[in-house]
Formats: structure tokens, sequence, C-alpha cells
């Protein structure tokens, strides 16, 4: 991340204690504390908003192509452009779609 190593890290230790004092370097932390918490916090939100947004405009570019393909064939159906056989795969393709799968969790694969 930031590439600091125990020798950089020492080295900033002793210039804080000069600088700072050893009897203000424990509230410094506990407020650096407090504000990467918040970042962290933020970074969360943000990330889970995002995941949100993406997966509902995706289920819903997801039905607007189905929905399209579905009118579609219904049309040429009514129109009589589909023989017996398209028109049977297409009401299967109807059925399975209607029936809902177990979802799979990140942890249970194809196996």
């Amino acid at each position: 991340m930031l590439d600091i190593g125990w020798p950089e890290l020492l080295m900033i230790m002793a210039v804080a204690v000069v600088a700072i004092g050893p009897d203000e370097i424990p509230v410094l932390m506990r407020g650096l504390g407090r504000i990467v918490r918040r970042f962290q916090y933020i970074k969360f939100a943000l990330s889970r908003q995002f995941d949100e947004i993406m997966q509902d405009s995706d289920l819903e570019e997801l039905r607007n192509s189905v929905n399209f393909e579905a009118r579609r064939y219904e049309e040429a159906i009514q129109n009589g452009d589909f023989n017996e056989a398209e028109a049977d795969e297409y009401y299967d393709l109807i059925d399975d779609a209607e029936a809902p799968k177990e979802p799979q969790g990140k942890d249970q694969g194809d196996a």
C-alpha cells in the first residue's frame, strides 16, 4: 500500500516522539484512529452503494432484454412466423425462466 517498512516506521516514530512529545502521542494516535475508521466506513458505504446501483442496473438491463425477446417471440407466434417446434422451444424457455433456482453462495461451486 504505502511500502513503509520497519526502518521507516521506526524513524517516523522517533521523529514523532521528538517533535510532538511523549505525552501527546496517545491523544494523537486516538484521533488518527478515529479518522482512519471514518474513512474505512465511508469507503465501505460508497462501495456498497455502488454495488447496489450496479446490481439494479444489471437487473434492469436483463429485464428489458428478456421483455424485448418475449414480445418479439409473441409477435412472431401471432403472425404465424414460427413453426410448431420453435413455439414449443419458446414456451419451454418461458417455463424454465419462471422456475426459480436455488441461489449459490460464494463458497458453493459447480462441483
